[in-house]
């Protein structure tokens, strides 16, 4: 029997849960990852599959899926021991920036500073803020929707030394459309194009791929 193809679905977890039409594209992980690129552009055509590629390094990588095994199975990551015993042991930083389109600075950073604020909240429980020093505390509780510019562009930075301080290993960051509030920022106002840069350049050391 044929598989359905699920027009529009970006989720990995779900396109194999449901059993729905997939090309296995998993080998650009072992690739990737082989290769050893501190920063990846991935430049293709709209409707290219970028965003469902970034959703299953995230999910091939990230601890809150560790031991999902039936997700890989049968696929051409999965054919390695080294990449089985790789699953599920680090970190992802997942920045989606697709839908920042505001005609404003105002409104833009506030969407920004609120993206930010999700992600220091899906990472909160698993660094045990008791465990940081008094300074890294104050940090981490500074990022909030109201905080301030500054504290924002640092944000990916501070949250990705977090974890290598505390948790041993470098994280994985992701950020998926990253042009789109840039591009915004180009056409409508050259204020937030300066504070949007940083976000991305502060982090430029670090194992990053940008769609």
């Amino acid at each position: 029997m044929s598989r359905i193809i699920s027009l529009g679905e970006q989720s990995f977890q779900a396109l194999i849960q449901e059993n729905y039409f997939y090309i296995d594209k998993t080998k650009f992980i072992k690739d990737w990852w082989l290769g050893g690129d501190r920063v990846t552009l991935i430049t293709r055509p709209r409707r290219f599959g970028k965003t469902l590629m970034l959703d299953t390094v995230k999910t091939f990588f990230s601890p809150k899926f560790a031991g999902r095994y039936d997700l890989f199975e049968g696929l051409e990551i999965w054919k390695d021991e080294k990449f089985r015993q790789l699953q599920g042991t680090i970190p992802v930083i997942f920045l989606y920036l697709a839908k920042i389109k505001n005609v404003n600075y105002v409104q833009t950073i506030e969407n920004i500073k609120d993206s930010l604020t999700t992600i220091y909240k899906r990472f909160k429980a698993n660094l045990n803020l008791s465990l940081l020093s008094d300074d890294d505390q104050e940090l981490f509780t500074s990022v909030h929707k109201s905080m301030s510019d500054v504290t924002a562009q640092n944000a990916l930075l501070n949250l990705s030394e977090f974890i290598e301080r505390y948790l041993k290993i470098k994280p994985i960051i992701l950020i998926n459309e990253y042009a789109t509030p840039l591009q915004e920022a180009w056409l409508k106002t050259s204020g937030m194009i300066s504070v949007i840069s940083c976000v991305f350049f502060s982090m430029l050391h670090l194992r990053v791929i940008h769609i």
